[in-house]
């Protein structure tokens, strides 16, 4: 046996182990917040760490993620790391990322009494807000990154840890967190008892919490076990738990309750788009609704850059150009540690304005940010171009379906923390959405958390929930030929 001691903040605890351990595994144990964004199969170099001690030396995937000065300097990759003794792991200090709990909802009438909690289950992140019901006041919130994300990044990854891990370790893991937000809020708030709690998240998000198994989500037909819109089995602070209805597999609640919060059924031709790991769009005219889904990828929230991260302190999170220099801001004016979402889409739109990519993403030689340190390579130009062609290709066909022009929709919403400082233009310039909506957009905040609270506050609006995901059409892309046409065509880096 031996010991692995890990050190966090002023924090130090020691676990026993088997020699030949990973230390991926052990901090998982440990630390559930813990990121492996791509699931510990050695390909995003994201899960180092500071090593010293008795360890295994690298393999040759680790020395090819990392390079010699890391490795001389004690940096390790988790997930390829073994024990060969006593060893200590000093992992950064958590620091917050840029959740958004924030919400914009219309008028609605609060019928209900008591207290209650909202939750949205994010695949990334986690938010949870306590009301008192009748006033709609918030009493306390909780914003926290999911305790699954060491399982990866992505729904897949989880899908697939069910199988290797336990579905019932991956839902304990969300219960339990849930569990102690709960608490937390409860505390702050001085409440000792609620009354009822509504619970969001995408499909698989749900049947985690559930403990249902996601695995027929993953491959086609993508059969559901539950579209919910139903109490849970569970409770929450010993309350119970209403869980709203999905709309499809990758279609889920979350968006249910931002169609809800955005109040897109109110007449016109409205678009909504809560760009996350999944990018769920929603279109609306003359009283239809029809939803679709693509697969985005984490890249947005900075998994699988070289120098991503979320919007915690220290991302660049805006970049600009003023005469020949790169400026850039970072997150609470830290010293750059790396590039969150929106600052690589502000990056990429200078990029192409400068010459340093060309319209098909080719990139001579690696772009610094300024004086930041943080540079952009080939891969991560990839990355946001897959990504990017998902979202602007998804939102074509969804509109050439309904025979709409994007000059013809009258309101675009953006949910999700990715928005809330995404810069338009930049978006635009790049090819993330149609130009045509640029001056027609707006950002309503955690959509799928307003949506929740709607439904906490006045339960006649559960059923109209529940018959608007029921009557909506879902817009398979994986079926769609033209969504592959536009897909391709998309990947440019331009106006569309």
């Amino acid at each position: 046996m031996c010991e692995l001691t890990i050190v966090r903040g002023g924090d130090s605890r020691a676990v026993s182990a088997e020699a030949g351990a990973l230390v991926s595994d052990l901090l998982r144990q440990a630390v559930p917040s813990f990121a492996l964004p791509c699931a510990g199969n050695h390909t995003c170099g994201k899960c180092r760490v500071q090593i010293t001690g008795a360890v295994e030396p690298p393999d040759e995937s680790e020395r090819r993620l990392l390079g010699g000065d890391d490795l001389a300097a004690g940096i390790r990759l988790a997930c390829s790391c073994r024990l060969a003794g006593d060893a200590t792991v000093t992992l950064e200090a958590e620091g917050n990322s840029k959740i958004i709990a924030w919400n914009q909802t219309p008028p609605f009438e609060h019928t209900e009494s008591g207290y209650g909690i909202a939750v949205d289950i994010g695949t990334t992140t986690v938010a949870m807000q306590l009301f008192d019901r009748a006033s709609g006041a918030v009493l306390a919130e909780r914003l926290a990154e999911n305790a699954q994300r060491g399982f990866g990044a992505d729904v897949i990854s989880r899908i697939e840890a069910c199988k290797t891990e336990g579905l019932d370790v991956l839902s304990g893991r969300i219960n339990s967190q849930l569990e102690r937000m709960s608490a937390e809020c409860m505390q702050e708030a001085g409440v000792d008892r609620i009354k009822e709690s509504v619970v969001t998240g995408n499909s698989t998000m749900l049947h985690l919490y559930e403990g249902l198994d996601p695995a027929s989500l993953a491959v086609v037909p993508f059969d559901v076990q539950s579209f919910f819109g139903c109490m849970s089995r569970h409770t929450l602070a010993g309350a119970p738990v209403y869980l709203p209805r999905c709309i499809g597999a990758y279609v889920g609640a979350d968006i249910v309750c931002a169609i809800l919060a955005s109040d897109m059924l109110s007449g016109g031709v409205q678009l909504l788009a809560d760009i996350g790991t999944n990018g769920e769009m929603a279109l609306a005219k003359d009283g239809k609704l029809l939803c679709c889904s693509t697969a985005a990828g984490p890249a947005f929230e900075g998994a699988g850059l070289s120098c991503g991260m979320p919007a915690a302190p220290g991302a660049v999170r805006a970049v600009w150009r003023e005469g020949d220099q790169i400026c850039f801001e970072t997150v609470q004016d830290q010293p750059a540690k790396g590039v969150c979402g929106s600052g690589i889409l502000d990056a990429l739109a200078v990029m192409l304005e400068t010459g340093a990519i060309d319209d098909s993403g080719f990139l001579e030689e690696d772009f610094a940010i300024g004086g930041s340190g943080v540079q952009i390579d080939q891969h991560d130009v990839r990355q946001i171009q897959l990504a990017k062609s998902a979202i602007c290709a998804g939102l074509i066909t969804l509109l050439e379906e309904e025979g709409v022009d994007a000059a013809d929709v009258e309101r675009f919403s953006i949910a999700g923390g990715f928005g809330s400082s995404m810069n338009f233009d930049s978006s635009c310039a790049i090819g993330l959405f149609p130009a045509a909506l640029r001056d027609k957009t707006g950002f309503i905040g955690n959509g799928a958390l307003g949506g929740a609270s709607m439904l906490l506050m006045n339960k006649s609006l559960r059923e109209k929930s529940e018959h608007m995901a029921q009557q909506a059409t879902e817009l398979s892309l994986s079926a769609s030929p033209a969504f592959m046409d536009y897909y391709v065509d998309c990947m440019s880096f331009m106006e569309f």
